[in-house]
């Protein structure tokens, strides 16, 4: 069998590590206790047609206008498919596509990080969780959830974790990596009780970054409102740097060697440099965290994951520089940035990507991120 048939052979089990939702307002809004509705994060267009949120008495700065690319390269509005909203409209895009399973992370759910009051947030979290649960009921052999978890109250993302996993089936708990809710970094002693309770669950911490403008992100002292480029530019991939450093060199990984951790929706490329980074500093300068006992690159082989795209040129890098055990595959649809149609036929596609490397991309190391 010829090497493009082999990978042919894939369509249909492709696990999607990173697809996403849109929760209707009127749906998931209406589990809040009904004195905080008023008070739950909402979508504004300002007089420019920009989108801003309304969260908790606070608006935020203002996000550009998604648009689509047209085929002769214009643009056009983006108008999002039905499958953002409905799971059974996001099943046959999965057929078609050639994805067996598929990982849903939120679209509002993003912004929970930047809610102020403890109380708020884990409310929101809970109605989320129980309407994304009811959601995968279209199929809950294929759709699968991640859990909010607020991290405003680590006692209150324990127990909601533990909820969304016993009660929901969930697996993972995504957070987003800024600072939020007091605490600064994720290496944060504070927040060891929510990696301890995700380990003994067996579920994985999936760090996701927004550019939602609801809480602290990097760069925001240098690039202003009408900057968005620059903010989204530097935003995901300096975030998940910023995160993997604190799950590395901040011990987190050493002190819970059970954890899994999947850094998602920045390419796998950053992890080359930064990985070789790492262990350099740790070589060097290593005696200043004496708590570190283990280089930064085999705690990131043992525990974490990354997820590429299908529109990846450095994958073979990553591949030869990192390995091919922690990369997982992501679509992100149904976002107005992800391939759509021929997301899984783009990554097959890639002619430095062997059969063998693709299933683990897309099947094995999937299967072992999420205990599937």
């Amino acid at each position: 069998m010829s090497e493009e048939r082999a990978k042919e052979t894939l369509l249909g089990q492709a696990i999607d590590s990173d697809a996403h939702v849109g929760e209707p307002p009127g749906e998931w809004m209406e589990r809040l206790p009904a004195e905080l509705r008023e008070r739950a994060p909402r979508a504004l267009l300002d007089p420019d047609g920009r989108m801003r949120w309304q969260l908790d008495g606070r608006t935020t700065p203002p996000l550009p206008r998604w648009t689509a690319p047209r085929p002769d390269g214009s643009r056009e509005p983006y108008v999002p498919r039905e499958g953002l909203w409905d799971a059974r409209a996001h099943l046959r895009d999965m057929d078609a596509e050639g994805i067996g399973r598929a990982v849903l992370y939120p679209g509002v759910g993003l912004v929970f990080a930047g809610i102020g009051d403890p109380a708020l947030a884990t409310a929101c979290c809970r109605a989320y969780n129980d309407w994304l649960a009811e959601h995968c009921r279209a199929d809950r052999t294929r759709l699968l959830g991640a859990a909010a978890v607020p991290m405003q109250d680590v006692g209150a993302a324990v127990a909601e974790l533990t909820r969304a996993v016993e009660a929901h089936d969930f697996h993972a708990a995504f957070i987003r990596p800024n600072p939020q809710g007091g605490w600064r970094t994720l290496h944060d002693r504070a927040l060891d009780p929510l990696w301890r309770r995700a380990a003994d669950l067996g579920v994985a911490i999936a760090v996701h970054e927004g550019t939602t403008r609801t809480c602290p992100t990097v760069a925001e002292d240098r690039f202003g409102d009408d900057e968005f480029f620059f903010l989204h530019m530097m935003s995901h991939p300096f975030e998940q740097q910023l995160a993997c450093l604190s799950f590395l060199a901040g011990g987190v990984l050493e002190r819970f060697p059970a954890l899994r951790v999947a850094f998602l929706e920045c390419g796998t490329s950053w992890a080359v440099y930064w990985l070789a980074r790492l262990d350099e500093h740790f070589e060097h300068w290593g005696y200043t965290l004496p708590a570190l006992r283990t280089r930064p690159s085999e705690l990131f082989l043992r525990q974490c994951f990354v997820s590429t795209d299908p529109e990846e040129p450095a994958l073979a890098a990553t591949l030869a520089h990192v390995g091919e055990d922690c990369v997982v595959w992501a679509s992100d649809y149904p976002h107005p940035d992800a391939v759509f149609p021929g997301a899984v036929r783009a990554t097959l596609a890639n002619p430095a990507l062997s059969v063998e490397q693709a299933r683990k991309i897309l099947i094995d190391n999937p299967r072992r991120l999420y205990r599937l």
